[in-house]
C-alpha cells in the first residue's frame, strides 16, 4: 500500500489513466450499438452536458477544427440525435442540441452503468469524499485543456 504522497498521486493517476482506458472501450461499444462513430458520440456527450452548444463552442470542446464539428452535426442530424435550433438570446446564432431520441437511445446503453455507479458510490463514499473526487476530475481536466491547448 503506498504511504508518501507521491506514491499516492502515481496510484491515482493510474486508477485514473484506466478509467479512461476503459471509458474509452465503452463508448466505442456505445458509439457501435448507436451506429455512429466514436467521434460523433463525443460530440453528443459534450453537447448533452452543456445543454446545448455552437459548433464554435462544440469545435473547441472536443479538440476538432470547425469543418470537423460541421460534418459530425450533419451525420448526427441524419441519425435524429442531435438538432440545430435558433440561439433564444441571439437568433442569428445557431446552438446544437440531443434529441430525445438520444436521449431514449442513451438510456438503454448507459441506464445500467449508471444504476450501478449510484448504487456503488452511494454505498462505499461520503457526501465529502464524492465532494473530493469531483475535484480530482475537474482539476484533471484543467490541466489536460491547457496541455491540449499548449
Amino acid at each position: 500500500m503506498p504511504t508518501s504522497k507521491q506514491e499516492l498521486i502515481g496510484r491515482l493517476i493510474a486508477a485514473f489513466r484506466d478509467a479512461g482506458n476503459l471509458d474509452g472501450a465503452f463508448e466505442e461499444a456505445a458509439a457501435a450499438r448507436l451506429g455512429i462513430g466514436a467521434g460523433d458520440l463525443r460530440c453528443l456527450n459534450a453537447i448533452e452536458n452543456a445543454g446545448s452548444l455552437t459548433a464554435g463552442e462544440l469545435s473547441r470542446e472536443v479538440g476538432v477544427t470547425s469543418g470537423a464539428v460541421t460534418g459530425a452535426i450533419d451525420r448526427l442530424e441524419r441519425a435524429g440525435f442531435a438538432r440545430r435550433v435558433a440561439d433564444p438570446g441571439d437568433r442569428r446564432r445557431v446552438r446544437i442540441e440531443v434529441t430525445p431520441e438520444f436521449r431514449s437511445r442513451a438510456e438503454t446503453i448507459w441506464g445500467p452503468v449508471a444504476a450501478d455507479w449510484q448504487r456503488e458510490l452511494a454505498s462505499r463514499f461520503t457526501a465529502a469524499e464524492l465532494q473530493t473526487a469531483i475535484e480530482f476530475l475537474e482539476t484533471t481536466t484543467e490541466i489536460g485543456r491547457r496541455h491540449l491547448e499548449g
